[in-house]
């Protein structure tokens, strides 16, 4: 009989356990990005694709004291993203050496509980929140610590926070998300960025690819 009771209660507190809340996939929203370590500040306009691995942003950014203005389609799948420089008017590809930012709520990510951000004394005062936090190991062995708080409604992200000895502490908050992404094509570089070759196929290299990442 006791063996019976202590099997109900260990069955009832897993099923009290916090679960992970599932972030929308594709979004869009406004963000405001730092790293202390690498000294630069980030403010921008976000396209996110979770499904197929993929970031557009343009953006305004601060190293030290210079400023400049980019737009940065992030392909982690071929491991290239493409810089068009705004100012200078000319583009730029490179190889990705940063981890894909997941800016979802990993399956085994710790619960720090739920906190509204402002007031909960009245309706319409605050909003409610849950808090994730955990750490990964990236391909190249660096271990990456992550803390994060999404909407309680919706799953959508707020503000995210990770710390690797490689990269140091970077700080993203998200402002104004939109569900969706609004133009499918803006994950196509633009034709200072291709070949005359690869401009002439682009909608086959960079439309939408023909086979979803598992999750």
């Amino acid at each position: 009989m006791f063996a019976v009771l202590v099997l109900c209660l260990v069955a009832f507190a897993a099923a009290q356990q916090p679960r992970p809340c599932t972030t929308p996939p594709q979004w869009e929203a406004n963000i405001f990005d730092y790293n202390q370590q690498q000294k630069f500040m980030v403010r921008g306009r976000l396209s996110y694709d979770a499904v197929y691995r993929r970031e557009r942003i343009i953006e305004e950014v601060n190293v030290g004291s210079q400023g400049d203005a980019f737009e940065v389609i992030a392909l982690f799948d071929s491991q290239t993203e493409y810089i068009y420089d705004f100012k200078a008017r000319n583009c730029s590809r490179r190889r990705i050496e940063r981890p894909w930012r997941d800016f979802g709520i990993a399956p085994d990510a710790r619960s720090f509980g739920e906190a509204y951000i402002g007031s909960s004394a009245a309706p319409g005062l605050g909003l409610l929140v849950t808090l994730w936090g955990g750490n990964h190991t990236t391909p190249s062995n660096d271990t990456v610590r992550t803390f994060g708080t999404w909407t309680y409604q919706a799953c959508l992200p707020v503000r995210f926070i990770s710390h690797s000895t490689r990269f140091g502490r970077t700080e993203t908050s998200f402002f104004d998300i939109t569900a969706g992404i609004s133009d499918p094509n803006v994950f196509i570089p633009r034709k200072e960025c291709l070949t005359e070759k690869e401009y002439a196929i682009r909608h086959v290299l960079f439309g939408k690819p023909s086979k979803k990442i598992e999750q």
